[in-house]
């Protein structure tokens, strides 16, 4: 049985035609499927998540949760700091890189029957990264204001004054590096998915109208072909039978 796709206007026709089968009566059927998607996005509609350029921004999205995880391995090993304790540099790099990979496959795969899945997935999974995001932001702003409260002290008294001083630059330019990525994160991922929206969520709700198409070949060259609608339909939409035979 082999099936075809065709996007036409603001539906979706699917086509599946079935091997015929011969009766004993010498008669050959066969059996056309024909679904149409009426009110599905059209490919016009998805195609306009394109002006986003989800694929660069896709490609950021991967770089900033691979520096995200990088940095923050280092932060947890020399930073004692509540965004490293928590381990939000390492499963918050993996739902970004996770989500850039899926806003590239949505733009790679457009023409595909899998596109529509794949742009509410990148939908929902941008949602997600900017919710991360934002508290990644929140950690990251209590981490800074806390390590800025040392510089009011004076370590002179101290003789490990040079070590407490570097290390407070470092916990501060890291958390730095980590909020300046988390920030671009939240806005790459609100823009993303309001764009996802609008091809998506914004369009109208699918409605599946199936018809099938039946053709028998008689012995004598007559013809009847049967046409069945779905009974979700109504009745008065439904398309007459006829017959023809010599």
């Amino acid at each position: 049985m082999s099936s075809t796709v065709m996007p036409v206007g603001s539906s979706t026709f699917i086509i599946q035609l079935q091997p015929a089968a011969q009766t004993p009566a010498g008669h050959a059927n066969v059996p056309v499927s024909l679904q149409q998607l009426a009110g599905a996005p059209s490919l016009t509609e998805l195609k306009a998540f394109l002006k986003s350029q989800p694929k660069a921004l896709g490609t950021v999205q991967i770089m900033i949760g691979l520096l995200t995880l990088l940095f923050g391995i280092v932060s947890a090993i020399y930073v004692n700091s509540p965004f490293a304790s928590l381990g939000c540099p390492f499963w918050g790099s993996v739902i970004y890189i996770s989500t850039g990979s899926l806003c590239i496959a949505a733009e790679n795969r457009l023409n595909s029957p899998s596109s529509l899945c794949l742009v509410k997935g990148s939908l929902g999974m941008n949602i997600i990264s900017a919710i991360i995001a934002g508290f990644s932001i929140i950690l990251l702003v209590v981490d800074l204001s806390v390590n800025s409260m040392y510089s009011f002290f004076d370590y002179s008294v101290h003789y490990d004054y040079q070590f407490r001083y570097l290390y407070r630059t470092l916990s501060m330019g890291i958390s730095g590096v980590l909020l300046v990525f988390a920030i671009l994160e939240c806005i790459i991922s609100i823009f993303l998915s309001a764009s996802a929206c609008k091809a998506t969520c914004c369009s109208p709700q699918v409605q599946f109208i199936s018809q099938v198409i039946t053709s028998q070949t008689h012995l004598h060259d007559s013809s009847e072909i049967a046409v069945i609608s779905n009974p979700a339909t109504h009745p008065a939409e439904s398309a007459p039978i006829y017959s023809n035979c010599e």
